[in-house]
C-alpha cells in the first residue's frame, strides 16, 4: 500500500497533473479528428498550470491547512518529549550535513530544538525512516547533535515509512507521557488526526510555513515556481487526507 500511494500520488499533483492534460490534448490534435475536444484540454492544461503558479492562488489552496493550528508561543506544563516528524532525505554524504535533508526537514528540527531548550528534563525524538539506507531520523539526530542536544536526551525512531507508522511506533515509545508535536504547519492537520486516532493528545507546534498573514511575502507579477511548491504542498495533504479518509483511518 505504501509503495502504491507512491507511485500513483505524484501523477496527480499539480505539474504532472497538467503536463497530463496538455499531452492529452495534443494528442487529440495531432492523430484524432477530436479538435474541438483536443483543444478545450490543452486550454485547460494551460489555465491550471498558470492558476497553479501564481502565488495567492497557490497560498489561497493552503493556508487553511496551514493555520489550523497556529506556532507554538505559550508555555504548556508537564511536557516530556517534543517530537519532530522527519521529511525528505537528499542522498549526497559529499554534501554537509545540513544539506543531507530537505529545508522541509531543517525548519521542523530547528524548532524542535529550540523547543527542548525551553523545556528542561524532556527528550528530543526525531523520528522518519526510508525503504533506503538513509534515513530522515539518522539525519537530523547528526544536526541536533551538533546543535548542542545532548547523546542522552535524543530518541531515534528509524522505522516509520510516513506519518500513519510515525504515529503509531511513536505512541510506544511516548507510552501516554504529554509531549509537543512538530512538523510543517501544512502537515500538522493530517498528523494530529493520525496521533488523535492512535489515542494521543498532542501540543501542536507547526512550523515551515509557506504562507504569510501579517506581513505577506511580495507576489510575482508572473506566475513562478514559489507558486508551484505552495500548490504541491496543498495538493499533497489534500490527497493525502483523503486517502486516509477513504480508508477510514482519520
Amino acid at each position: 500500500m505504501y509503495h502504491f500511494k507512491k507511485i500513483i500520488a505524484p501523477f496527480l499533483f499539480p505539474v504532472p497533473l497538467c503536463i497530463e492534460i496538455l499531452f492529452l490534448g495534443l494528442l487529440l490534435l495531432w492523430a484524432t479528428r477530436r479538435q474541438r475536444l483536443g483543444k478545450s484540454l490543452v486550454t485547460l492544461g494551460a489555465v491550471l498550470l498558470t492558476v497553479f503558479s501564481y502565488a495567492p492562488a497557490a497560498q489561497y489552496l493552503l493556508k487553511d491547512l496551514e493555520y489550523k493550528y497556529y506556532p507554538l508561543k505559550v508555555r504548556v506544563s508537564d511536557v516530556h518529549w517534543v517530537v519532530v516528524l522527519g521529511s525528505g532525505v537528499l542522498c549526497d554524504s559529499n554534501l554537509p550535513i545540513g544539506n543531507q535533508i530537505d529545508s522541509s526537514g531543517l525548519f521542523r528540527l530547528i524548532e524542535g530544538v529550540r523547543l527542548y531548550g525551553e523545556y528542561p528534563g524532556c527528550k528530543l525524538l526525531v523520528s522518519g525512516g526510508s525503504t533506503g539506507p538513509a534515513k530522515p531520523a539518522d539525519h537530523m539526530a547528526g544536526i541536533a547533535l551538533l546543535m548542542g542536544v545532548p547523546k542522552e536526551d535524543l530518541v531515534l525512531e528509524a522505522d516509520s515509512l510516513d506519518t500513519e507508522d510515525e504515529a503509531r511506533i511513536i505512541s510506544s515509545i511516548v507510552q501516554g507521557d504529554r509531549f509537543i508535536l512538530v512538523t510543517s504547519a501544512s502537515h500538522m492537520p493530517r498528523s494530529m488526526a493520525l496521533f488523535e486516532k492512535e489515542g494521543m493528545h498532542p501540543v501542536p507546534a507547526p512550523s515551515d510555513y509557506l504562507v504569510r498573514q501579517e506581513c505577506p511575502m511580495g507576489y510575482p507579477s508572473m506566475p513562478g515556481v514559489v507558486g508551484l511548491e505552495q500548490s504541491t504542498a496543498a495538493f499533497y495533504e489534500y490527497l493525502g487526507l483523503a486517502w486516509l479518509k477513504l480508508r477510514g483511518r482519520i
